[in-house]
């Protein structure tokens, strides 16, 4: 069902036909409802997405009329949104939907590209004058014949390309409308000093990065694209960042004591790895004795605050923690040796930049990683089994955390592809950063991994997807765009790279 489908053929049409066609949905969604309900389906994955697929091109019906409530509603006196007793049409369309305000304002956004793709257009060149054909211009003994030309009706403003890009993904359902807000609030909101080739670079990765991820994954790589293509902006709001942290603790009515805070990513690497790592260790501890450690996720992070306050405290009886833990700050060398550019700290979805991380390598608890201009890596063979420290974080810089979900690096163990005892070397194109869930997800579903030192790919079993199409994982998918992924100059490369074919 095309969006279209639910307008008159002329836009501004009867409301009548608007009307009848939303019945007809309406009738549509309740039979769908009606089957819905039927628990058991064995392709209740296929009728969900099928149904999702419905929903997305319902938001772009929703996106396109709250672009009409926000033009009516930007008038001299307020317009529509101030009829209805709202301050804007944002507050209009949330009070109609449910949903906050911020989801209604990217909605809007979705709706104002959409119309800027229905009115673009590009004006025919002109003809060639033809030396056969008598000149028609004025003559000037003619006074009737001198009088200005009739104006031409104005040819509508081509899209910008980034924008295009966006919108025709969203119009053929390939993303979300939440991610596609995303991406078009982002790629409008940097500085004139990015250029609309690099918008446009960005705009076709995020499109293939946005499928397959829920909008809060996609935000996370929202950011890190918009720091790598806008490093000046970034380094100003990272400032303004420290400026604002803060930590508030108190204790409420209930008699709980509530925390509270904001830490920059500086601030925060140091407390962010420490409670990873214990929390980490906590879920491989409850994977090897099922049942015995009930505690959430949440309430894990809680007790290893607690305990960090204990040994901050000089508590003896505590055995020691952090033998194990390694802060990896890494940046390329050249930008370190530059002093420009952007780094990255273990566990944070915000870059940082080379000041920052400068300062930080300096401390003797952190790792500093210097990655070459190609991502070089170690190679160590069969010669050990376990994978040394060197080259766990290497992985890091090739997989940035879990290479499959994205979970934070301290919750993973390095595995071997081909299992040593089977032959498999103890090579990062071997070797592969995972948590404990998609670790046994991988092995129990027969799922394949491909992998060289800067890529790696996952291969579905035929009961996840019958067609088995690889995609990419680690950096590639959840991090900031990295030159030796990006730097394609060629677009049947490009195309390869970006069609779920891996690297044999």
């Amino acid at each position: 069902m095309e969006a279209a489908h639910l307008f008159d053929d002329l836009p501004g049409g009867s409301g009548a036909g608007f009307a009848s066609a939303c019945v007809d949905a309406r009738v549509a969604v309740g039979t769908m409802r009606s089957l819905a309900s039927v628990g058991g389906s064995p392709d209740a994955v296929e009728r969900f997405g099928a149904a999702a697929q419905v929903a997305a091109e319902m938001d772009l019906v929703l996106a396109r009329m709250a672009r009409d409530i926000d033009v009516q509603s930007d008038v001299p006196g307020g317009g529509l949104a101030k009829h209805h007793g709202f301050r804007s049409a944002a507050d209009l369309v949330a009070s109609r939907m449910g949903k906050h305000k911020a989801e209604a304002m990217r909605l809007i956004e979705v709706g104002r590209a959409l119309e800027e793709k229905e009115k673009c257009g590009t004006p025919d060149p002109d003809p060639e004058p033809d030396p056969d054909e008598p000149d028609d211009g004025p003559d000037p003994d003619d006074p009737e014949d001198n009088d200005p030309p009739e104006p031409e009706d104005p040819q509508p403003t081509p899209q910008v390309r980034y924008r295009a890009i966006v919108t025709e993904a969203l119009d053929a359902g390939q993303i979300s409308a939440d991610c596609g807000s995303q991406i078009l609030i982002m790629l409008d909101s940097l500085s004139e000093e990015v250029t609309d080739a690099a918008k446009e670079k960005a705009a076709t990765d995020l499109v293939t990065r946005a499928q397959g991820l829920d909008s809060g994954k996609f935000a996370a790589v929202i950011r890190r694209f918009k720091a790598s293509l806008d490093v000046a902006q970034h380094e100003r709001t990272l400032a303004q960042k420290r400026q604002a942290r803060y930590l508030k603790i108190w204790e409420n009515r209930e008699g709980m004591v509530v925390v509270d805070g904001k830490l920059d990513p500086e601030t925060a690497a140091h407390l962010q790895a420490a409670i990873d790592k214990m929390v980490g260790d906590q879920i491989r501890r409850s994977r090897d004795t099922p049942g015995e450690d009930v505690r959430t996720t949440a309430q894990m992070r809680a007790d290893a605050l607690a305990d960090l306050a204990r040994h901050a405290l000089g508590c003896e009886t505590t055995t020691a923690i952090f033998g194990t833990t390694t802060v990896v700050v890494r940046a390329s060398a050249s930008d370190l040796e530059s002093g420009t550019g952007l780094g990255e700290v273990d566990g944070c979805s915000t870059p940082i930049g080379m000041s920052v991380a400068q300062r930080m390598i300096t401390s003797a608890i952190l790792i500093p990683a210097l990655i070459g201009d190609k991502g070089q890596v170690l190679k160590l063979g069969r010669t050990v089994r376990p994978f040394s420290k060197a080259q766990r974080i290497a992985l890091g810089e090739r997989d940035g955390g879990c290479a499959m979900c994205g979970a934070p690096p301290a919750w993973t163990e390095a595995h071997h592809i081909i299992f040593w005892s089977r032959g498999g070397r103890t090579d990062l194109s071997n070797g592969a950063l995972l948590c404990s869930h998609c670790h046994h997800v991988i092995h129990d579903q027969g799922w394949q991994i491909r992998a060289t030192d800067t890529e790696i790919w996952f291969i579905p079993p035929a009961s996840v997807d019958p067609t088995r199409t690889p995609w990419q994982g680690g950096r590639a998918r959840f991090g900031a765009p990295r030159p030796w992924n990006t730097t394609r100059n060629d677009s049947s490369d490009r195309d390869t790279h970006h069609s779920g074919i891996p690297p044999t």
